[in-house]
């Protein structure tokens, strides 16, 4: 069993549920009456299958086992978080009294040793919460103990290390279709490029995350994979690649609409910043449409907030230094008002499409 199984099995428990107060509400308002045997064994076959579910993926049948998952998963949150602290500190406690060898072997072990718990939770049916913890602590002792080492023999910082933490997550992710670990592993490959393009520029790694021009790269390459690989990617990781590729994208027009990234003569920075401004719009308002079109939330509430966002820096960049504070705020609640509008006639004319 491996999470995508486990995550099919709660939405088939979730639809059930939904079903069942549909169908109490339908019977109600009369609108649809079923016989006493049919709705026995109605109820019947969706018990069964709940059951199922439940002995099975371990899916949630009912709402207080839903709550008391979602304080499981936050418990469990607090707990991973205070074991890895504690680590941390009593390392830190006796690293110096450690020789260079025992720490070495420290920093390679702990990763391993928690590698393992992941691989050994993914072939005992272990929750998907707890499974994501662990990849997650694994990703972390990763990262920590990389860094530590090239401290610890004085190496040259290199945006490499970007690469080789972005690849072990990436890795890890597939592994185990742990789709958290996926987004930080390809966010850490956008910045190495991006911090790659800024050394071949001649400017310091390190800058790049002043030049937003360098994550544009790394941010359409991500967007375009799951078209290039026609839905082959395993536990719906392409949802999670176009979410990072728009974020990035986003992110970087954001730098670009307030700093230029440098490329012009400062007389004309003014225009090229809005120029950005009104492309962060109109990718924005691409990701909400290409949201629609896929029928993924997530994409969309995030192309909405892009825009809100860009459409906020647009009109501070062309009205606050030279309008009254609140003409201002009363000029962008008018233009929120008209957006909701526009959202509302939007959504009208979806909703007769669909009846259609």
């Amino acid at each position: 069993m491996d999470l995508q199984q486990q995550r099919t099995a709660q939405q088939r428990a979730d639809r059930i549920a939904a079903f069942r107060a549909e169908l109490a509400e339908l019977e109600r308002e009369q609108g649809l009456t079923l016989t006493p045997d049919q709705r026995a064994q109605l109820d019947g076959h969706l018990q069964r299958v709940l059951a199922e579910l439940n002995r099975q993926f371990g899916a949630d049948i009912s709402e207080p086992e839903r709550r008391i998952s979602w304080g499981m998963r936050l418990v469990s949150l607090l707990g991973g978080i205070a074991f890895f602290v504690a680590l941390f500190l009593f390392l830190q406690r006796v690293w110096g009294a450690l020789p260079t060898a025992a720490q070495v072997g420290v920093l390679v072990f702990v990763p391993w040793l928690l590698l393992a718990a992941t691989a050994y939770g993914a072939g005992r049916n272990v929750a998907s919460y707890y499974l994501a913890l662990l990849g997650l602590a694994t990703g972390a002792a990763f990262v920590l103990g990389l860094s530590v080492l090239g401290s610890i023999f004085n190496a040259v910082p290199s945006p490499h290390a970007l690469l080789a933490w972005g690849a072990f997550a990436v890795l890890m992710a597939y592994a185990f279709g742990l789709r958290l670990l996926l987004g930080a592993g390809l966010v850490l490959l956008c910045a190495w490029t991006a911090a790659w393009l800024a050394a071949r520029g001649g400017a310091h790694w390190e800058s790049f995350l002043s030049r937003g021009g360098h994550l544009i790269p790394g941010a359409v390459v991500l967007y375009a994979l799951p078209t290039l690989s026609r839905g082959r990617n395993p536990h719906d990781f392409d949802f999670v690649y176009r979410v990072c590729g728009a974020a990035v994208g986003l992110i970087a027009l954001l730098v670009l609409s307030k700093s230029a990234d440098l490329c012009c003569p400062v007389p004309a920075t003014r225009m090229v910043e809005t120029l950005y401004q009104i492309a962060g719009l109109l990718l924005s308002g691409g990701i909400v449409w290409h949201g629609l079109r896929l029928g993924r939330n997530g994409l969309v509430n995030l192309g909405a907030a892009g825009f809100v966002t860009f459409l906020f820096v647009c009109l501070h960049g062309w009205w606050w230094d030279w309008m009254p504070r609140y003409l201002f705020f009363l000029l962008i609640g008018m233009t929120a008002l008209g957006l909701l509008a526009a959202f509302r006639r939007l959504r009208r004319r979806l909703t007769e499409r669909s009846a259609a």
